[in-house]
């Protein structure tokens, strides 16, 4: 049976005559009970109440609300409306997962700390699933001694922003702590919901579209007296506009991920708006029909112009696979069904529009390709449709066989080359000069697709060192020389050749020769 322990933390008796106890749905005005100094007291329904007598002191209550599993608000107040105290707790605060199935309480840490929410409160460690009555068995001493941090800003309108934060603030609040740049000023500021970790702000002018602001806090403390950080006292924002078809596309995918690997979408925002992306969803799309929706993010999710989000069940997993990864580009979600052999993937605006999709194909890979696990789809070129097959190429193997959150290595040059460039930087090095200890091989191709073999031979052609054995290029990137042998030794002072040949699938061949400089 549900209870809710409470505690006399203070010097007096207190009589808990009229006090009620509120979920928001239903209220119990507790009867009359005095609670001494230092004492526990179960509280639960009256139909219940004879389940705890063996555990210590009990009152029963009518209407005694019924505990939401997932978590929900509770509020406990005295006479006068006047609220004692709080809890909005949730399943995440067990940190066990067995135990958050069913039949243990959440305890209470340290009960001088007034402020501490999910960090304060965890799993009963008690055998018996809980303490009634008594001591926690999680009992310690824990105090508050980290400021809190702002967590994001949500434009509401062009007229009021809704901030939110890590934990309860101190009361009361003023405008002092809080400036916008460019200068917009705050007209008013008010907590926007009794938990105290959101705040909203009143403008005096409206926002500006494509116009970027930065919040910035000071002096603000939380209900502990700790001021707010200082790495986490500002951010960045903007006043979103609708998007439209062909502003934020689909631009790389990962369907057939390596062991212990993920899937991912990664989505590009082409337009010159920012976009947020709250209850968008990723979805299949298959005989005109969306289905396996699920939603990106029900949180405000800004998509500022040239940027990407990649949508994945791991972040850790997917860093860990592809370390050159941007992991602040990372959103956790779930992502529809995505076969590793065809499938579909389509993304769907909070409106419902299908604003992109594509239907992929393991066999959109690169023939050369021995094994696709864990190469991912590149979108080609942002102007040419997803549904065209021949706009997606398996990611570069240069680039690691997958580009999350940054820029595609199969990405095209918005300006084509007159020729394919194969440039050494700095053609002379020396590998005992700082700053100048190696040369970059730098390449640049007016089409992707090419396949690699680059090598470094001296004046008479004795092939020293390979840098590349059938590489999969993108449209540019290097490679690097250090001026070393196949076994690691340095070669000697002097001239060699970088013998550079690419070829396509369909017989193309180049072959690029460059002179570098081995000094002193």
């Amino acid at each position: 049976a549900e209870f809710i322990e409470v505690f006399n933390r203070s010097a007096n008796p207190i009589d808990l005559a009229g006090w009620k106890l509120t979920d928001g749905s239903s209220t119990a005005t507790l009867p009359a009970r005095s609670i001494l100094p230092g004492e526990y007291l179960i509280l639960t329904s009256n139909a219940n109440a004879s389940l705890y007598n063996t555990f210590g002191n009990v009152l029963g209550a009518a209407n005694f609300p019924t505990l939401n599993n997932a978590g929900e608000a509770l509020r406990f107040y005295a006479p006068g409306n006047q609220l004692i105290d709080s809890v909005n707790f949730n399943l995440g605060w067990y940190a066990d997962e067995d135990k958050q199935a069913g039949g243990w309480t959440l305890e209470l840490i340290d009960l001088n700390n007034l402020c501490g929410e999910e960090n304060n409160w965890t799993a009963s460690e008690a055998a018996q699933g809980g303490t009634p009555g008594a001591v926690n068995s999680v009992n310690a001493n824990k105090p508050d001694l980290t400021g809190p941090r702002l967590l994001a800003v949500a434009v509401v309108t062009d007229l009021e922003l809704l901030l939110t934060f890590d934990e309860k603030l101190e009361k009361p609040i003023t405008i002092q702590p809080f400036s916008i740049v460019p200068d917009v000023t705050i007209t008013s500021v008010q907590f926007a919901s009794p938990s105290l970790r959101q705040i909203k702000l009143t403008l005096a002018t409206n926002l500006q579209l494509k116009q970027l602001y930065t919040i910035t806090i000071t002096s603000l403390r939380d209900c502990a007296g700790n001021e707010i950080q200082e790495a986490h006292n500002q951010k960045i924002f903007a006043l979103p506009e609708v998007a439209e078809p062909g502003d934020v596309l689909l631009n790389e995918i990962l369907f057939n991920p390596r062991p212990g690997g993920v899937d991912f979408v990664e989505l590009i925002n082409v337009s010159d708006k920012y976009i947020n992306l709250k209850n968008w969803s990723l979805a299949n799309f298959e005989n005109d029909a969306i289905t396996d929706t699920r939603v990106i993010t029900t949180q405000d999710l800004m998509l500022s112009p040239d940027n990407f989000v990649v949508v994945t069940v791991d972040g850790t997993a997917l860093k860990n696979q592809y370390p050159l990864g941007v992991e602040a580009n990372f959103v956790v979600a779930a992502t529809p069904s995505m076969n590793d052999d065809a499938g579909s993937v389509a993304l769907i605006s909070d409106m419902g529009t299908n604003l992109d999709y594509l239907l992929y194909d393991d066999d959109f890979h690169t023939p050369i390709l021995k094994d696709t696990e864990g190469v991912s789809l590149e979108r080609i070129s942002t102007s040419v449709a997803a549904t065209n097959r021949n706009n997606w190429r398996s990611a570069s193997s240069v680039a690691g066989f997958a580009t999350p959150g940054y820029i595609n290595s199969n990405s095209k040059p918005e300006a084509n080359l007159k020729e394919d460039q194969v440039t050494i930087e700095p053609e002379i090095f020396s590998p005992d000069r700082p700053g100048q200890d190696f040369a970059q091989i730098q390449y640049k191709f007016e089409q992707a697709g090419w396949v690699a073999n680059v090598k470094i031979a001296d004046q008479q052609g004795r092939v020293l060192k390979e840098l590349a054995n059938n590489e999969m290029l993108g449209f540019e990137g290097f490679f690097r020389w250090d001026g070393n042998r196949e076994d690691g030794t340095r070669v000697r002072m002097g001239y060699y050749v970088v013998w550079f040949e690419v070829f396509q699938l369909d017989g193309q061949v180049n072959t690029f020769r460059k002179r570098v400089v081995v000094a002193r």
